[in-house]
């Protein structure tokens, strides 16, 4: 008799143990939705691709400096008297006393290096030394900060928007930098637009252009 009773306990647990697994299975078929194929693809994140942003955001980069520009000699003077003022007045504010700037010359080029086609600017000081970076001079991110358009936000993570403001600075150097013939530069007039971020050295005005005709 005990052991009959053993053995209806036993399979009492089990029957109620399935019982119980069979309502949870239920309840969750009953709160789940499933996806078709479509569906899944159209839900799924889309791969950045910073050559798209690259060319697509560039152009419209080109145009709000073109609208902007100050003229590099006029924010020069102003940044080597005061960065502080001199933001406020023509540039962004970025935090930490650094500005971007909206930049525009016509200038006769002085020399050209592996790093620099170096510019002398009409109404700028001689103290100051003007440039537009080639090669691995060609840093920082002025070009994907200067319109104040593009942010942090549109961007997955820190590394993606450093990625987005090197693929600007990557199609700067193809489709404008490597179309000049920079043997043949020195004493040739350019008409510059792009966008200048202060930084370390002080009275040095790195132009990253936007566009370079030359005259």
């Amino acid at each position: 008799m005990n052991s009959f009773k053993a053995i209806s306990a036993r399979n009492r647990r089990l029957v109620f143990g399935g019982g119980t697994a069979l309502i949870v299975l239920l309840f969750v078929g009953a709160n789940t939705t499933f996806l078709s194929d479509a569906e899944v693809a159209a839900n799924t994140p889309q791969e950045f691709s910073l050559t798209d942003f690259a060319a697509t955001n560039l152009p419209l980069i080109a145009a709000d400096i073109q609208a902007k520009a100050i003229d590099i000699a006029i924010v020069a003077k102003a940044a080597d008297k005061d960065i502080v003022a001199a933001g406020a007045q023509y540039g962004r504010d970025l935090g930490n006393k650094s500005f971007v700037f909206a930049v525009k010359t016509t200038a006769k080029v002085k020399s050209v290096d592996e790093n620099f086609i170096v510019l002398d600017v009409p109404g700028g000081s001689a103290q100051d030394t003007f440039n537009i970076p080639i090669g691995l001079a060609l840093s920082g991110n002025p070009l994907r900060d200067v319109t104040g358009k593009i942010t942090f936000g549109d961007f997955y993570d820190q590394t993606q928007y450093q990625d987005a403001a090197n693929a600007l600075k990557d199609l700067v150097r193809s489709s404008i930098i490597e179309k000049l013939d920079l043997k043949n530069l020195p004493g040739k007039t350019l008409e510059v637009y792009g966008a200048w971020n202060n930084g370390p050295m002080p009275k040095t005005y790195n132009i990253q252009p936007t566009s370079i005709v030359v005259k």
